[in-house]
């Protein structure tokens, strides 16, 4: 599993400073909370985590290791996930085919998609991960809380170690968040990184493990409580 560091790291548009000197450690095994008001740069930070802008300067290491995040693939292929406020998933297709758009596994002998491959696929890695979902069902179909585990499925089926969720509860009901809250613990407990951006303290409190919070500035160091 993965240590993600960033250190120092700056960030520059059109010479308005976006993010200023951050210092931040997620460890392996905790939900992390991101939080500060709008504009303070946290979906900024996320996206170049998530290789979709680059900083002006500063390093981001992974297990100690400088990483070059340049692209979306760099950072899934480093074992990076995320998961937006607004799904990116093919309404039309069923949960198996999105869960392994990009990577499904084909039928060699008709060069087409093979399905039954990709429900197992699907199925494996729901029951693994305790993500109940109903691989032969359509997007459309399914209510919200299902299309957030697709898209979480999608992250781990590609290796993510670290997963960034983008304001995960901001669409959910009460009963699905409480779900979702339970599938993390579970996620954390086999290892893996979890980033959580919200504005809801409540839920930072019930669900996590350090807080880091966001100002206009600069990002400060982890705050950690108890809860």
């Amino acid at each position: 599993m993965s240590t993600l560091e960033i250190i120092d790291l700056h960030v520059s548009i059109e010479d308005k400073q976006i993010l200023k000197g951050v210092n931040l450690v997620m460890n392996t095994g905790e939900i992390h909370a991101i939080m500060g008001e709008n504009g303070a740069g946290k979906s900024t930070l996320m996206k170049i985590l998530f290789g979709l802008e680059q900083p002006t300067s500063g390093e981001i290491l992974i297990n100690g290791q400088p990483v070059a995040i340049t692209s979306p693939s760099k950072a899934i292929s480093l074992g990076i996930g995320m998961v937006h406020q607004h799904f990116m998933l093919v309404p039309s297709l069923t949960v198996a085919e999105n869960i392994v758009l990009g990577m499904a596994p084909t039928d060699k002998s008709r060069l087409l998609v093979d399905y039954k491959k990709a429900v197992q696929i699907a199925e494996e890695n729901a029951s693994r991960y305790n993500l109940r979902v109903d691989p032969n069902a359509k997007v459309m179909d399914i209510p919200v809380g299902m299309k957030q585990k697709v898209e979480i499925l999608k992250a781990l089926v590609r290796g993510a170690k670290i997963l960034i969720l983008d304001e995960p509860t901001a669409v959910l009901t009460t009963q699905e968040t409480s779900e979702l809250f339970k599938e993390l613990i579970a996620l954390k407990d086999q290892g893996f990184t979890i980033v959580f951006i919200s504005h809801k303290l409540k839920e930072i409190k019930q669900i996590t493990d350090r807080l880091t919070t966001v100002s206009y500035t600069h990002l400060t160091l982890p705050t950690i409580y108890s809860v």
